[in-house]
Formats: C-alpha cells, sequence, structure tokens
C-alpha cells in the first residue's frame, strides 16, 4: 500500500471515531491533521498504528495498535489491543490479534521473509515471545515502554528464547517524534483505569 492509501484508510477510521471524551478528540484531531513525512520511513505504518492505538481506547481497550505489512509493503493484518471490550480476553494485546487473525487467514505460509510487524507501543514480553516465535523478522515500535516493554531487555529472557531471536530485528521505528509522542500518549489515556481492572481480578 502507498502512503497515500494507508493515510485514506487510516482517515475513515478516524471519523467513526465519535465520542465526548476529551482526551480521545485531542489525538483525533491530531492525527486527522497529520501527513506522513517521507523523510522518516516508517511514519505512515506508525501513524496508521497510532489511528488504531486511539480506536482501542475508545472502545474500552488499553490503546495499542499494529499492522502487519508484507515484502512488498502491503498491510496485510491490522488490529489493536481488545482485552477487554468486546468480552475480556487476556490473551488479545494488539500484536497477538494482528498476529492471529494473519495466521487464521493464511496457514500455508510458512516464512515470512520480508515481513515486519509495526507496533505503536514497545511489546511486552508476552507479544514479544509470540513475535519471536512466528517468524516475522522485523518488529518496530513508535514509543518505547520502560515500565512494560521487553525489546530493550532482550538479554534478560531466559537462554532458550535469546538464542531463538537471534537475527531479528526489535527497534524503535523511524518516524517523527510527533508520531512517538503521540503513541505514547494515547497509551496513557486510559491506563491507569484498566490498570486497576487488571490488579482487581
Amino acid at each position: 500500500m502507498s502512503t497515500a492509501q494507508i493515510w485514506a484508510a487510516g482517515q475513515q477510521r478516524l471519523a467513526r471515531i465519535e465520542t465526548e471524551a476529551e482526551g480521545i478528540n485531542t489525538w483525533k484531531a491530531y492525527l486527522a491533521n497529520y501527513r506522513p513525512r517521507a523523510k522518516h520511513a516508517d511514519d505512515a505504518c506508525v501513524w496508521l498504528t497510532c489511528v488504531l492505538a486511539l480506536e482501542a481506547v475508545n472502545a474500552g481497550n488499553n490503546g495499542i495498535g499494529s499492522i502487519l505489512v508484507d515484502s512488498v509493503g502491503r498491510v496485510v493484518a491490522q488490529g489493536h489491543n481488545a482485552v477487554f471490550n468486546p468480552y475480556f480476553r487476556s490473551d488479545r494485546h494488539a500484536e497477538m490479534v494482528v498476529m492471529d487473525d494473519f495466521e487464521d487467514a493464511h496457514p500455508e505460509l510458512g516464512k515470512l521473509h520480508g515481513y515486519a510487524l509495526f507496533t505503536s507501543l514497545e511489546p511486552c514480553p508476552m507479544c514479544l515471545v509470540r513475535l519471536g516465535t512466528s517468524g516475522v523478522k522485523k518488529v518496530l515500535f513508535a514509543a518505547s515502554d520502560a515500565a512494560g516493554g521487553m525489546a530493550h531487555k532482550l538479554n534478560d529472557l531466559p537462554p532458550f528464547w535469546i538464542e531463538l531471536l537471534q537475527g531479528k530485528m526489535f527497534s524503535q521505528a523511524e518516524c517523527s517524534p510527533g508520531l512517538a509522542e503521540a503513541a505514547g500518549e494515547i497509551f496513557l489515556l486510559n491506563l491507569e483505569e484498566l490498570t486497576a481492572r487488571i490488579k482487581a481480578r
């Protein structure tokens, strides 16, 4: 997909977000007015993950969005965190949603050479291990997550996983600082509330 196609698809998603929540509307306006910049190679893909993250918040889920892109740049799967809604599913992190949908739709694919997964937030330990198992060689995130992210702590994994992840890339995406900030702030919109709900289970 071209940058223009990604932008058009994201704009359609933004138009469907209707809410009176000030925080959501602030970031909706920011994303609606943002044009991906060619000087940042990952800007368009990261922008779409931010749109998906905002959809997640609007649906009452954690604000994280993710997309899977094939070797020629087509977005082949997309989704957002869906842990709380439509019903509670503890495994439905954004990256898990995307990989579940893609693997269910393409059981014939044995290798994912050239594929890249983009996510608005640094993957947690569960998602990082899943992505390492999936065969995706490149995982790029918009915002770092010092408190819950695992990409910056790969060497703290058990030895089996450290070896399995050799040759795979987990790194911050090449996007504008503004988009990276947006991704982090969207994640924070309802984090305190949803974390309290998890702790109360």
